[in-house]
């Protein structure tokens, strides 16, 4: 006859705030172990431990120190790549790269930026041309008399050197990426 699989146990994670309701119920209201555990639906094994960590160290448990590994760019360097990007949105990765180089000395890969722009919640979009409506129709009421013959529109006729050609930018998720060029 074969032998039954031993059950194993469930563990639960056990709140904050409910261990903190065992050090209530064990230094104010003055109960036993074994009572907090039946009234809080807890094991004993979970209560103790918590009762001896307060005495301890003063907390129902330790904070922790490590949450995962640690950060490359440190918030100095975030706020400056911030910055970059502030002032030029279209940026490549690559020309981050450079800059964090020059700048701080640091060396960081691509795929450590771009995991840190979502970290702070900086997406690339498709850069928007801003249009003002008010300057678009007075516009239209200037030039409305000529004959479509006679205009010529200044993007068919000259090459603005200052404009930026690339389509993309970096911004804040939820807000667009727009970038202000001089027509010369």
């Amino acid at each position: 006859m074969p032998r039954k699989k031993p059950a194993t146990a469930i563990r639960n994670h056990y709140s904050k705030d409910l261990k903190e309701r065992v050090i209530y119920q064990a230094y104010t209201l003055g109960h036993d172990s074994k009572d907090i555990a039946h009234a809080l639906n807890m094991p004993l094994r979970v209560v103790q431990p918590v009762k001896e960590m307060w005495a301890e160290i003063g907390e129902v448990c330790r904070d922790r120190r490590h949450k995962g590994r640690a950060l490359l760019m440190s918030p100095n360097y975030c706020k400056f790549v911030l910055a970059l990007l502030d002032h030029t949105p279209d940026m490549f990765l690559d020309e981050i790269q450079e800059a964090l180089f020059i700048q701080h000395d640091i060396d960081v890969s691509l795929a450590t930026i771009c995991r840190t722009f979502r970290r702070l919640g900086i997406s690339s979009k498709r850069a928007s041309a801003e249009r003002c409506a008010h300057a678009r129709r007075d516009f239209l009421m200037e030039i409305g008399d000529e004959p479509a013959d006679r205009i010529v529109c200044a993007d068919e006729s000259a090459d603005n050197i200052l404009t930026s050609y690339r389509r993309n930018g970096w911004s804040m998720r939820g807000l667009r990426a727009c970038k202000r060029c001089r027509f010369v």
